[in-house]
This record gives structure tokens, sequence and C-alpha cells, in this order.
């Protein structure tokens, strides 16, 4: 993120200290990051979260923050294609960074996660909301909570790929590549 908001050169210190080392953590990733004024949390989104935590009230948090926060069973009920505006509405022309946890997925599809969950969405909807996305302004892409120890058999590393695959293909529409 600090690549992407073009303030690499405040990198965390060599040495942490204890309070640091707890503080930097997968679950506080976008905590930190808005508390050090890396992202515009007033344009982001956090979509389909449910579950455990790492962190107590991370959906207050979010919350009082001033992320959107669009839980798991607000993106049920509404249904993808009015989330899909809604994010549309809320990044418009500005600089997106996308950060896909795959605990987005059901453990049906993505055992091999962090924090898994049931009640996400399938492969095919999570690779169709990607899609989705086309004509947002990208800047970054990244995709994390995989967790190999979990992933039997490599299912959920071949699912992020598929992610990965879309994002190409995003970037490649984006900067109006053709296949040669």
């Amino acid at each position: 993120m600090r690549a992407a908001s073009r303030r690499a050169h405040r990198c965390l210190p060599e040495r942490r200290t204890r309070r640091e080392r707890h503080r930097y953590n997968p679950g506080t990733t976008f905590t930190c990051a808005a508390d050090e004024g890396l992202v515009d949390t007033g344009h982001s989104l956090h979509v389909g979260a449910r579950g455990p935590t790492y962190e107590k009230r991370a959906i207050d948090s979010a919350i009082q923050r001033q992320y959107g926060v669009i839980p798991g069973i607000e993106l049920r009920s509404r249904g993808i294609p009015d989330v899909l505006r809604e994010i549309r509405e809320r990044m418009a022309a500005r600089p997106t960074y996308l950060c896909f946890d795959m605990d987005f997925f059901d453990p049906s599809c993505a055992q091999g996660v962090c924090t898994p969950a049931w009640g996400g969405v399938s492969a095919g909807e999570g690779l169709a909301l990607i899609a989705a996305l086309e004509g947002l302004r990208f800047v970054a892409f990244d995709i994390n909570t995989v967790s190999p120890p979990h992933d039997v058999g490599g299912m959920t590393a071949f699912l992020a790929a598929s992610c990965l695959h879309q994002f190409l293909i995003l970037l490649c529409k984006q900067l109006r590549l053709t296949q040669p």
C-alpha cells in the first residue's frame, strides 16, 4: 500500500517494538493503513466480511475510520449487481487498489484460508464479480489469506491463480492491450 500511495519512504523501522509487532498483523492491515493516511477511507470498501476476525470489533473499527462496509449477509440480501453499482459510485474515476481476501469465498471452494467461514461466495460468483469490475482505474492488486498448510490438494491456490488471471485481464483491458 505504501508503494501504491507513493509514500514508500515511510517504511516500518527494521526493528519493531513489541507493541508494533502486535499492532501490525494480517488482521490490522487496513486499520494501520487508515491510521497512517495511506488510503482514502471515504472511498474505500470492505465487501463480504463475515465470520471470525483477528481483532475484536474489527468491523466497528473499520466503520469508525469511515471505510464503507458491506458485510457478507448484506451482499447476499442486496445481490452482487446492486453492490457492484455502489462500488462503481464510490470508486468513480479514482485510483483503485483491489486487495482480495481468499476467505471471501466459501470454504467449499477455498478451504485453505486463514479464517474459513461458511456463507461466502462460490468460485463462479467471485470470479464473475472480479470480471464485473472492468472500467475501474486500478493501480494495484493483491491476493491474501491463502494458508498453504490448510490447502488440501492446492485448490485454494488454484482459485487464487484464477483470481490473479482475472486481475491481469482487467489490467490489459484498462491499458487497452490486445491479444497477439
